[in-house]
């Protein structure tokens, strides 16, 4: 019996070439899918945890900070560690110009950990050698290239250093703005006084070992790593313990998924499970309907259900055995080329993206899991009816299906259209399904373009710059240093050449007060919890309360983070409470009748925060300098900052260090100059006139080149170009899904009408024989398949409507990047396509399938 079985599972799988090819491709489509997807994700997720290491640089399982020699050695032989590499930091070097130069003792495991690795040259050996970056070593005055002698300046222990070097090997940077100098063990031989241990008496870093490591498994490694501290006579936690030692897990090599990410993947998995199960149960559907007269000769003859159940199953087993392998590498090919060019859609926000991804075991076994299971939930119903389908209804259904209706007489009025419409109604599970693949087709993409629509490009470049162009210092502009010592302003000739450029507009030099302005200080009645601390970028002594710290001066009064302005500058701002005229309020604080407070906002409603919302308009603000009270300034009005008011871009890094919590203050240049001993501009905004910003940019690029390598911009178009990447992913992203569910509709609506023809060849010749003619025919096809397009454009139409104006404007209202704009046009260009699709595919299959005279055509066999 199980012979026989074998041997019509054989000629039935054979006598079904092309229902079998349509199956396969089903099948493979549905492989493809997953495949890709795969592929992409995992692509996509490698890509950017090389790129976060990259910008962390470091792409290690963890760090430990401040070890002595004996703990570093220990930690080495920890069981759980499979490499440490050996870091001993020194200093940043003194004689830097623009770029940051960190200078470290590493061995070739750190370097390797640390992407400081030379790609041209060696590793240092002798105790004069080094490596660097090809930034540092153009930043110190000579061209990148093996021997090049160099002289190095820094401080340690309170010891000025300036030694020369020989670069015995170097490496491209990866970062703009810092990059480390490494030399071997050899230069703390040489050199025994620089890395004494004194970190547990006056916290002076140098000396101190840290490594880099990497993990056997990682399963547990945070619990394993603080344990390991307490073994080695550390204290994770108290900062001020004399025996402090840092240890942290790199969160960006051991990535945690938050749930959000977790049941957006599911939620993924979930679309594209439905799309190949619409696809592959259709195709089974038909072949089951097609065949049901088959079946029931073979319940005839006495075949089982479970029998049936077999056969079927089988021939689901051996079209996946051709479909998936097919699938799986069609897919992997597609997903592989696709990632760069998803890559190349956020260069502005990541630019060392690395695409990539490895044809892995793991990617080839999820898809085929995820595509086998989509076969199997798809198969079930299909083989259920061919198994308990008796035969006298096989029988009867097949004679209903194409004798009965073929030979019905029209009724009167009858037409083409109507004829057409009465069709859909012969498999209404089936014409559900496909009108279901083409509605989510419609609705995804609309969502999609109504959500990169609303992506309010102007609105997230006005709260990173007010301005075309904004110049700052390199320290200003670095997230490592940020404004803090007078010596970061800009220079008054630097700004005077900028000036003078032909186009410039509405220039305005904005000041700020430094670390080194701690003899000005104001009091506003806020009260502080008593303890304090020292924050180690800016030196200041810093203040605490319930939430937030605040920058000390010499008298114990906040610094705040006050910032010196013309009206040009103020007028940009957005002002919210007190006084809201900019020239009026300009006026009056120019005469010294009150200042103006800015106060950060709550992004998602663009509402003052709270938290930092520390005084009231009219409240006298007391300004001291030298310990003495010198003015009593009101608050006038109070400002809503955007990051342009406070730094450049996203970057504040001076004003967390120097003010931290504290008020931001905004005075008028006059006043400002008048207060402080030795104003520091800060920043330099301007406009230019239209078609001058090409040559702007090109300038300042030269400028930086030549001139004034301590400098660094921001242009409003790169902050554009920054948010146009945003919503490039968005359309991609919904742009893709709505796509694959518009091809899995598509192919749908192509096997239908395919098999519709293959299996209703006696009965198109029935029609023909009584008078319709060829013409008439492809009409009526067409009209069918316009019908199922024209039904899901509206439903989609409808639920795109409904969507956009219910959960898509919720979603991103709850953003503050977007605006909300209601749109159709994604839905209605889906419905163009569709609609052409579907009158286009009828009359090829005809053409193609529907061959023959019609006395041929009447001796074809249901």
């Amino acid at each position: 019996m199980e012979d026989m079985l074998k041997t019509l599972t054989r000629r039935s799988f054979a006598a079904s070439r092309v229902r079998n090819c349509v199956a396969v491709l089903a099948i493979a489509l549905t492989a493809v899918l997953f495949t890709a997807i795969t592929t992409i994700a995992l692509g996509t997720a490698e890509s950017f945890t090389l790129t976060l290491q990259m910008q962390k640089m470091s792409r290690s399982d963890g760090e430990v900070r401040y070890m002595t020699a004996e703990q570093f050695q220990a930690l080495g032989q920890a069981d759980f560690i499979e490499a440490a590499g050996l870091r001993m930091p020194v200093a940043y070097l003194s004689n830097a110009v623009r770029h940051n130069i960190e200078f470290n003792v590493e061995d070739e495991t750190q370097a390797e950990l640390t992407f400081c690795t030379p790609t041209h040259g060696r590793p240092p050996a002798a105790p004069n050698e080094v490596v660097a970056s090809d930034l540092a070593l153009r930043d110190l005055g000579v061209e990148p290239e093996t021997g090049a002698e160099i002289t190095i300046a820094f401080t340690a222990h309170g010891q000025e250093y300036a030694l020369p070097m020989v670069v015995s090997g170097w490496y491209e940077a990866l970062d703009s703005q810092l990059s480390v100098m490494w030399a071997g063990p050899a230069f703390r031989e040489a050199h025994p006084e620089i890395f004494q241990f004194t970190f547990h008496e006056d916290r002076d870093m140098t000396g101190t070992y840290f490594s880099d490591f990497t993990v056997r498994s990682a399963a547990g490694l945070e619990k394993r790593l603080r344990q390991l501290v307490y073994d080695l006579g550390g204290e994770p936690d108290d900062a001020g313990a004399p025996n402090y030692m840092q240890a942290a897990v790199n969160r960006v090599t051991n990535v945690q998924p938050s749930p959000f990410q977790m049941a957006a993947a599911g939620a993924f998995a979930v679309l594209f499970a439905l799309c190949g199960y619409l696809l592959i149960y259709n195709v089974f559907d038909i072949a089951v309907m097609q065949d049901i007269r088959r079946f029931g000769l073979y319940r005839t003859i006495g075949m089982s259900r479970e029998q049936v159940r077999r056969l079927m199953n089988r021939q689901a087993l051996w079209l996946s055995g051709m479909g998936i392998p097919l699938g799986l590498l069609a897919g992997f090919f597609i997903g592989k080329a696709a990632l760069p060019l998803i890559m190349d859609m956020v260069a502005t926000e990541y630019k060392y993206l690395s695409a990539g991804v490895s044809p892995s075991p793991a990617l080839f076994l999820t898809a085929a899991a995820l595509t086998a299971l989509t076969v199997f939930c798809s198969t079930r119903k299909p083989v259920r009816v061919a198994a308990n389908t008796p035969p006298i209804e096989a029988f009867r259904y097949v004679e209903n299906g194409g004798g009965r209706r073929a030979s019905r007489r029209s009724a009167p009025g009858a037409s083409i259209p109507r004829l057409a419409w009465s069709n859909l109604g012969r498999n209404r599970r089936r014409t559900a399904f496909i009108m279901l693949s083409l509605t989510l087709c419609v609705v995804l993409l609309n969502c999609a373009g109504t959500a990169a629509d609303s992506m309010d490009v102007e609105k997230e470049t006005a709260f990173m710059i007010r301005t075309d162009f904004a110049v700052v210092s390199a320290a200003s502009a670095s997230n490592t240093k940020g404004f803090l010592r007078r010596s970061d302003a800009l220079r008054a000739e630097t700004m005077a050449d900028i000036a003078a450029r032909p186009g410039v507009t509405g220039g305005s030099a904005i000041y700020k007060n430094t670390a080194e302005d701690a003899n000005v200080t104001y009091d506003f009645g806020h009260t502080l919890i008593g303890e304090t601390f020292e924050n180690p970028h800016s030196g200041l002594l810093f203040g605490i309360d319930q939430y937030r710290a605040f920058g000390l001066g010499e008298d114990g009064h906040m610094i705040c983070n006050v910032y010196g302005l013309e009206e040009t500058a103020l007028a940009r701002m957005d002002l919210r409470e007190g006084e809201t005229d900019a020239h009026a309020l300009f006026e009056m604080m120019s005469a010294g009748g009150g200042v103006l407070v800015g106060v950060h906002v709550d992004r998602r409603d663009m509402s003052l925060e709270p938290v930092l919302d520390l005084t009231d308009v009219g409240q006298n603000i007391t300004v001291y300098k030298n310990g003495a009270a010198v003015m009593e300034l009101p608050v006038l009005a109070k400002a809503a900052l955007t990051t342009d008011d406070v730094g450049i871009g996203y970057l504040d890094a001076g004003a967390t260090d120097v003010g931290g919590d504290g008020l931001s203050l905004y005075l008028p240049s006059s006043v400002f100059e008048s207060l402080y001993d030795a104003p520091a501009v800060y920043k330099y905004s301007f406009d230019v006139q239209e078609g001058y910003e090409a040559e702007m940019t090109a300038f300042l690029e030269d400028y930086m080149e030549t001139e004034d390598p301590g400098l660094s911009y921001l242009s409003a178009q790169a902050a554009r170009e920054s948010s146009q990447g945003t919503q490039r992913m968005i359309r991609f992203v919904g742009g893709f899904v709505g796509l694959v569910f518009g091809l899995a509709g598509i192919l749908n609506l192509i096997n239908t009408i395919v098999t519709t023809i293959l299996t209703r060849r006696h009965e198109f010749a029935a029609m023909e024989s009584v008078g319709m003619t060829r013409r008439q025919l492809t009409a009526m096809m067409v009209w069918e398949g316009v019908f199922y397009a024209a039904g899901a454009c509206l439903l989609g139409l409808v639920l795109s409507a409904v969507l956009d104006l219910t959960l898509v404007k919720r979603l991103v209202d709850s953003m503050w990047q977007f605006t909300f704009r209601f749109t159709l046009v994604p839905a209605l260009a889906a419905c163009a396509v569709l609609l052409a699709v579907s009158a286009i595919v009828p009359v090829l299959a005809l053409r193609w399938f529907h061959r023959g005279s019609v006395a041929e055509l009447l001796r074809v066999a249901e």
